[in-house]
């Protein structure tokens, strides 16, 4: 199987910004998650609250984040010794609606209608140091993610009744897609303060009532310092 291509020193310095060394190079993309509030939001940040910060979105947990939210170690930056070759950007969009559940005709399809509503609105902008933008496109659901989860067979059983309320079993399923959306690679280095926010006009609520998740993931190489 073919594995990413190995980078040179010489592709590396046509896109720096400062002065650094360069040691180490890996596929180790940069990602930090929020929760998405069931009546929307008007603006979500990204990256500005590290691991020990803020509050974990992980399912079942508590606390402040952990790695399972964000792999960031300091507010909105890279620490010394790590930059950052960015490549692409993802969004990964999980509904607070189970796939599969009993679902009445209020509730039928609300997995997919969270993911559309999600999709068809809002603003991903990525500015790095003081006021350069180097992505500010829309509607989400240009920002797909690389991986989702395969989905072969979905079922339906309604078991109707004569009763006035009839629940049904249903799978239902989906989320962002397209080519993934890559950008002329920008290099991060270590301490260059960068942000990211995702923005709409007005709040889009989940048509489930529940609590979403969002991860950002800025695909690219981490630069390290050789240990």
């Amino acid at each position: 199987m073919l594995g990413r291509p190995v980078l040179t020193n010489t592709q590396l310095q046509n896109h720096i910004t400062q002065v650094g060394t360069i040691s180490d190079v890996i596929w180790a993309p940069l990602y930090d998650s929020v929760a998405y509030p069931s009546a929307g939001s008007t603006q979500l940040n990204f990256f500005a609250l590290p691991i020990g910060q803020g509050a974990t979105t992980a399912p079942g947990a508590s606390g402040t984040k952990t790695i399972n939210d964000t792999n960031m170690n300091a507010a909105g930056q890279l620490t010394m010794g790590n930059d950052f070759y960015m490549t692409g950007q993802e969004l990964v969009f999980f509904p607070g609606e189970n796939p599969a559940a009993a679902a009445g005709a209020t509730t039928f399809g609300n997995f997919i209608n969270d993911t559309f509503a999600f999709s068809k609105a809002g603003t991903l902008t990525l500015q790095i140091g003081s006021n350069r933008q180097y992505i500010q496109d829309g509607p989400l659901g240009q920002f797909p993610p690389v991986t989702r989860l395969v989905v072969a067979t979905a079922l339906a059983d309604g078991g109707i009744t004569s009763t006035a309320t009839t629940n049904v079993q249903e799978v239902t399923y989906a989320a962002l897609g397209g080519q993934p959306y890559t950008i002329t690679p920008v290099y991060i280095t270590a301490t260059l303060g960068f942000q990211e926010s995702l923005t709409w006009a007005a709040a889009v609520a989940m048509p489930s009532g529940n609590i979403a998740r969002v991860f950002s993931r800025l695909d690219g190489y981490l630069i390290r310092n050789a240990q």
